[in-house]
């Protein structure tokens, strides 16, 4: 993945967990795990679109974290991977110190349980540094080697809200559809404005 990406992901993650404002690009910067002149580069775009707000005195904040997110989403890509099978996929982590499961798992995880459709292929997350060449090609799974940090942020086993997002944007297939659109609907059904009235009403 681009660091541009991690940059977008950052921002979409923070703002659905509620943190929309930024003290400084040093600050998105350190938590992206990017340097700070790309983390000011990858900002110009969802600053051109009004999806994030420069403040005069320094800072920033998101204003439309859905285009944040779709920005993210839409330079995702699943090529070029490792496709492997279910079985073999299983296996590996077993081996492994750290993981993250994405995709439709990481959905229901997301959405407190699934209720939507059966599941698509897998997408695993695995360090930088795992030995993948004795996967076996097959399918049922994709699996990913990933920055330690951003394996560390994804504590809990699963990847962040908006990478889950973005994986099942790139994902062919209605169960990834799905799946996308019960997480949109879950995120961003209610207009934000909509969302400040209900909170000062």
């Amino acid at each position: 993945m681009r660091e541009t990406d991690a940059v977008w992901r950052t921002l979409g993650d923070a703002a659905l967990s509620g943190r929309r404002e930024w003290k400084s690009t040093g600050d998105l910067a350190w938590e992206a795990g990017v340097g700070e002149k790309l983390a000011y580069k990858a900002l110009r775009r969802p600053v051109s679109i009004g999806a994030v707000t420069r403040y005069p005195g320094g800072g920033f904040s998101v204003t439309d974290p859905e285009r944040v997110i779709t920005l993210l989403a839409a330079a995702r890509s699943l090529t070029p991977t490792h496709a492997t099978s279910f079985e073999a996929a299983q296996q590996l982590v077993k081996t492994l110190p750290a993981y993250a499961i994405g995709g439709t798992r990481a959905a229901a995880h997301h959405l407190g349980g699934n209720r939507i459709a059966d599941h698509a292929t897998a997408i695993m997350y695995v360090p930088s540094n795992a030995d993948l060449s004795f996967l076996p090609r097959g399918e049922g799974a994709l699996v990913f080697p990933i920055d330690p940090h951003t394996l560390a942020a994804w504590n809990d086993g699963y990847t962040s809200k908006a990478q889950t997002y973005a994986d099942l944007f790139a994902e062919p297939g209605w169960q990834a559809s799905e799946f996308r659109r019960a997480l949109w609907r879950a995120w961003f059904a209610i207009d934000d404005w909509a969302r400040a009235e209900a909170r000062h009403g």
